[in-house]
């Protein structure tokens, strides 16, 4: 039920994109404000599915096939409508969003490491005692699922989480690093936490980011002013990621249809545009 939020908002967003210059000022804004909720919907449901996966590489690798697919679709259908793309598409943030996390995971995870000692139960009061005294045994356990010594998980986590933040802004993804810190940040906001208390941290986490790339925007001239203020009502998803935060895991056709919405609303977007109204102007 979520991402089915998220693609109907996502859907307004981009129908407020493409008719724009021809549609009521009011309304385009009001489309591209309903739209401001889909970018945290979505980057929700990487953090958990990179929470549930079992191989984060399989995830890796089928964010990066079905980045590229929706790249070979929406390119071509923005240039049929005059509109050259200066960025890559959300896909490729959300990959490098899973290999943020990935690092964030061992940047955090290698101290988790630990040894236990393992000895067994001393004989019961008036029983012959064992002798000798049976030895010691050390295990190394891994809650974390991480090997590694945690000054090193440290250091090798921590490049990746800034080598995956660096990429986003010369790919020109979809959101940059703002977007790739947006699932960091809702994955660190749960991880090992309380259900109870995610919306709280959620919001802790999400709204000085949100600030933060507010005030960039504004100084650097990145964003015209309405719409760096804008992007704050996307914190307005947060209790819909909490309401629905228990929703079954969907089938795989349909989770792989979600994956193929994005390009393809975007190439019927393109389509009607080009036979009702012509090229962007």
């Amino acid at each position: 039920m979520l991402k089915l939020f998220a693609a109907l908002f996502m859907l307004l967003d981009h129908a407020g994109f493409y008719y724009g210059d021809v549609l009521p000022g009011f309304l385009v804004m009001l489309l591209r404000l309903a739209g401001r909720l889909a970018f945290p919907l979505f980057a929700w449901s990487v953090a958990r599915g990179y929470h549930r996966t079992h191989n984060p590489m399989v995830y890796f690798l089928r964010m990066t096939a079905f980045a590229l697919l929706a790249q070979v679709i929406i390119q071509p259908a923005n240039q049929w409508i005059g509109l050259h793309m200066a960025w890559t598409n959300v896909l490729f943030t959300f990959t490098l969003a899973i290999v943020a996390l990935a690092g964030y995971r061992l940047a955090k995870d290698s101290s988790r490491d630990l040894v236990a000692s393992l000895r067994p139960i001393p004989a019961a009061p008036n029983t012959v005692p064992v002798r000798p005294i049976p030895p010691r045994f050390d295990l190394k356990i891994s809650p974390g699922g991480i090997t590694l010594d945690a000054r090193t998980g440290l250091v090798l986590g921590s490049l990746a989480l800034l080598a995956a933040l660096l990429a986003a802004e010369a790919l020109h993804t979809d959101y940059g690093s703002y977007g790739v810190l947006t699932v960091v940040l809702l994955y660190a906001a749960t991880h090992r936490v309380d259900e109870a208390h995610w919306e709280q941290r959620i919001f802790q986490y999400l709204l000085p980011l949100n600030i933060l790339f507010l005030v960039i925007r504004l100084l650097t001239a990145s964003a015209p002013f309405y719409w760096a203020i804008m992007q704050l009502a996307s914190l307005a998803a947060v209790p819909l990621m909490i309401a629905f935060q228990r929703d079954r895991k969907p089938p795989r056709w349909l989770k792989y249809g979600f994956y193929l919405f994005y390009p393809l609303h975007i190439l019927a977007l393109c389509a009607v545009r080009m036979a009702l109204l012509g090229p962007m102007s």
